[in-house]
Formats: structure tokens, sequence, C-alpha cells
């Protein structure tokens, strides 16, 4: 993940209760995926995966890194901006 934290925007404190909002929602999409997940690691949802180009993503959301990466975006977003 640290590839995509370097290329993450700099924290807008302006939009920051939107901003939080948005990660909230992309984070219960990614848990809700992580169920689905399992699903397509079978062959047949691993092969559609392969040609669809979509089975590095679901594996990092299977991971939990992903989760971990919005949480962490989201605490950075409440220290600099003082957001609760």
């Amino acid at each position: 993940m640290a590839e995509t934290a370097q290329k993450t925007h700099p924290v807008n404190c302006a939009t920051a209760e939107g901003d939080l909002r948005a990660i909230a929602a992309e984070k219960k999409h990614a848990q809700d995926q992580q169920l689905e997940s399992v699903a397509a690691l079978t062959p047949a949802g691993a092969l559609l995966g392969l040609v669809t180009g979509t089975e590095n993503k679901r594996l990092s959301m299977l991971s939990g890194d992903y989760v971990k990466a919005l949480d962490e975006r989201a605490a950075e977003i409440k220290t600099k901006c003082g957001v609760q």
C-alpha cells in the first residue's frame, strides 16, 4: 500500500467532513466485497478476475490492506483537521 499512500492527495480541511463520509462509505463497500471475494477466489471466479483485471483489487480487499489504508487516511484527516 506504500505506492497508494504516495499517490494520495494532500488533506484538504475544507472538505474533511465530506471526505470522511466518503471514506466510511468506501470502507463499508470494501468490507462487503471481502465477503464476496471469498466466492470470487474459486477457480471459476479467479479465472474471471484474471480476464477482467479485478483479481488484484479483490485480493487486496480480502487481505484487509485496503480497509487498513482507508482507516489510516481517515485518521490522517481527523488529526490534521481536528475533526471527529
